[in-house]
């Protein structure tokens, strides 16, 4: 079992669509000390994956792009991350205006065109981090996840509806090898982030 039950386990490993379930099962089982074969996971409601069993107070969520994965693990505690490898976005500006707050679309036209792509792959990445940790799809509204710009970085600023406060989130942006951008949240006091890789 993890030793740290405090911690949120994270890993990065390249992504195959044949076998990229098989590699999630084999990671939570190791991690959990079970055999794989009994490792359940099922679908909610709304068609996110969870553990089942007895490991139902573990959580999980996992993203996956440009050939890599994302895989994180807690506790206790529902959390979300999402994985993006950017790719050019000729009308990237007005899917801002279109998705995001009218705050996000301005800071995002204000950048030197050079660092507006990484920006927006960030933003995204901290949005649909915090969607999925709180199980809702997409549907439930970019805008209504609304970031600051802080530091060269977003960070949580004011949430609608079920999501609201804001200040209850916690929100880490994942140091990852290049170009990836990814992004984990969770509602709830800060913890320790562990990031491992994975060679398969």
């Amino acid at each position: 079992m993890l030793n740290s039950r405090t911690m949120i386990h994270c890993w990065l490993t390249p992504w195959s669509a044949a076998s990229g379930w098989i590699w999630v099962r084999a990671t939570l089982a190791e991690a959990l000390e079970v055999d794989p074969a009994v490792l359940l996971i099922a679908r909610d409601a709304r068609g996110k994956p969870q553990l089942g069993g007895v490991l139902n107070d573990w959580h999980f969520s996992l993203s996956h792009s440009g050939g890599w994965a994302l895989l994180v693990l807690a506790h206790v505690q529902a959390v979300g991350v999402d994985l993006e490898s950017p790719r050019p976005r000729p009308r990237l500006l007005a899917l801002a205006q279109r998705y995001f707050t009218a705050a996000e679309a301005d800071i995002l036209h204000s950048l030197p065109e050079a660092e507006r792509l990484q920006a927006f792959y960030a933003l995204w990445t901290a949005k649909e981090a915090v969607l999925k940790a709180a199980g809702v799809g997409i549907g439930y509204g970019l805008a209504r996840v609304g970031m600051a710009w802080r530091a060269a970085g977003w960070d949580v600023n004011r949430f609608a509806g079920a999501l609201a406060p804001a200040a209850a989130w916690q929100l880490h942006r994942l140091a990852l090898p290049a170009p990836l951008i990814g992004h984990i949240a969770w509602r709830g006091p800060e913890r320790l982030i562990r990031l491992m890789e994975s060679a398969d």
